[in-house]
């Protein structure tokens, strides 16, 4: 199963802060799993970490983005 991985950490906002790197075997196939550590992170935070994967996933030439 391919998997990616892609993070951000808190404060992120841009695509370039987007990390890319193998990910982890999903329990089933065609799944996207998402974790948030909402320790300190608010929500108007955690979307805009999320419109920034958006973003890095739109821009990538290749699917699945490198």
């Amino acid at each position: 199963m391919a998997t990616t991985k892609l993070t951000v950490k808190r404060g992120g906002r841009e695509e370039k802060e987007v990390v890319i790197s193998a990910g982890s075997a999903e329990a089933q196939s065609d799944t996207i799993s998402l974790n948030i550590d909402y320790t300190n992170i608010r929500r108007g935070e955690a979307v805009m970490m999320l419109e920034a994967i958006k973003m890095r996933i739109l821009s990538a030439s290749t699917w699945p983005p490198a």
